[in-house]
């Protein structure tokens, strides 16, 4: 199965939860700078255990996913077929006697013939084939769990970065409530100099209560992913309260040509190539054992009248051709032929998938960019020459207001944007089977 879209989606506050106030010129132009600042990742004060990196994660999931877990008993079980398979049937001894207590010149045992014989099929190319195919599904099992611990690592990786989102979402919050705490603190003091209705005032302390609720929302979703990444490695409650990292390092990146070469390493189609041998197998197997299987026998046989032995020699050689296996045979060779169709149609699939995830991750690369260079600078400079026709009395609250909104949205996209590009690279290192790495 190849998964396309596996993106984790968070919360993104709309924009009437951001609605902003102000205060002196030099206090809103401090606070701007700090919004400004993309956020590097730090830990509550009151945070005690050390926060949790990707490769920790990864790595937890590895050693204890409950779903991994199962495919050491499968495993354990395949062992125990290629151990079964490697057997052979145990040769027959067999006591004939004949001419025995019957009548006349054959009562008792004077007339008696004893035969004592050892009985063997011959079947060591069955023997192989059967070995050969226990072999094959012990690779086809070590393929799928493969593709479930890429899968799991691939999960993981998506509720870290959901958790470092929401952690970093939080901080942003955190300096936009400093921001409008300062706003009303500007405004309560022009109204008591009376330059300022009581109604801006209110709007601004209700702004101020908005963002405090952003807040609380971020803190519970941030728990909630916790909780959610926790049970990737079978932990009902997390043991640590937050991550480590920066979604502000951009992934780099390789060439599309040289990822599309790799793509012979994802993992279904290692999958599809496993179960094609482990069917081929199965062919030659039926094939074997729809030829006839020669049945040996040899021992030594007691006349008891003339007190002599002689040699016994038997071979045992079916009859009726070699076709009593032809339907199961055709049957395999036509889910061979499903099988190699279904792989080529997944590589289409799959090349399709990496040219839309390669195109996703550039994409989210250059809007990070064009956000960060082109679309925030030029907001808090907005916000700059707002603020100083709002104190003129040339702008209304609102209008400050909205320019206030617009850069906080811009700053929440640069985010999103973000953590969008880290996801795109997850899926394209799942797509070519690469091993998760992290950014960070």
């Amino acid at each position: 199965m190849i998964v396309v879209n596996r993106y984790f989606i968070i919360k993104k506050p709309i924009c009437n939860r951001f609605r902003i106030a102000s205060r002196k010129a030099q206090a809103v132009l401090l606070a701007m700078a700090i919004i400004a600042l993309f956020p590097q990742l730090s830990a509550a004060e009151e945070k005690t255990a050390p926060p949790l990196t990707l490769s920790q994660a990864i790595q937890k999931t590895f050693n204890n996913h409950p779903d991994l877990q199962s495919f050491e008993y499968q495993l354990d079980a395949q062992q125990g077929r290629m151990v079964q398979a490697g057997l052979s049937p145990k040769p027959e001894v067999e006591l004939i006697i004949e001419d025995a207590i019957g009548t006349g010149d054959f009562s008792g045992l004077k007339s008696a013939q004893s035969t004592l014989s050892v009985s063997w099929i011959l079947d060591r190319n069955i023997k192989e084939k059967r070995t050969a195919l226990a072999a094959q599904g012990m690779t086809l099992i070590q393929s799928e769990r493969a593709i479930k611990q890429l899968d799991s690592a691939t999960q993981t990786a998506g509720y870290f970065l959901m958790a470092l989102a929401f952690q970093e979402s939080a901080v942003i919050a955190k300096r936009a409530i400093a921001l409008a705490e300062t706003t009303v603190e500007e405004i309560s003091k022009r109204v008591e100099i009376g330059r300022t209705p009581n109604a801006e005032l209110y709007r601004a302390e209700a702004e101020l209560a908005k963002r405090k609720l952003v807040l609380v929302d971020l803190k519970h979703q941030l728990t909630s992913s916790l909780y959610q990444l926790a049970a990737q490695w079978g932990s009902t409650k997390p043991t640590f309260n937050s991550v480590s990292g920066s979604l502000a390092m951009q992934p780099q990146i390789i060439s599309f040509q040289t990822l599309k070469l790799k793509i012979s390493k994802n993992p279904d189609l290692l999958k599809y190539l496993s179960l094609d041998r482990v069917k081929q197998s199965e062919l030659r197997l039926a094939q074997e054992q729809n030829n006839p299987k020669w049945k040996f026998s040899t021992g030594i046989r007691r006349f008891e009248r003339s007190n002599d032995f002689g040699l016994v020699a038997r071979i045992s050689v079916p009859f009726g051709g070699s076709n009593n296996n032809q339907g199961q045979i055709a049957e395999m060779r036509a889910n061979i032929a499903q099988n190699q169709s279904e792989a080529a149609a997944l590589r289409i699939r799959a090349q399709t998938s990496l040219f839309v995830m390669y195109q996703e991750l550039q994409h989210n690369i250059h809007l990070s960019e064009m956000l960060k260079v082109e679309v925030i600078p030029r907001l808090e400079k907005a916000l700059t020459e707002t603020h100083k026709a709002y104190e003129l009395g040339k702008y209304s609250y609102l209008e400050w207001l909205a320019v206030q909104n617009d850069l906080l949205d811009a700053q929440s996209s640069l985010l999103e944007a973000y953590r969008a590009a880290h996801l795109n690279k997850i899926e394209l290192e799942r797509l070519t089977g690469a091993q998760i790495s992290s950014p960070f």
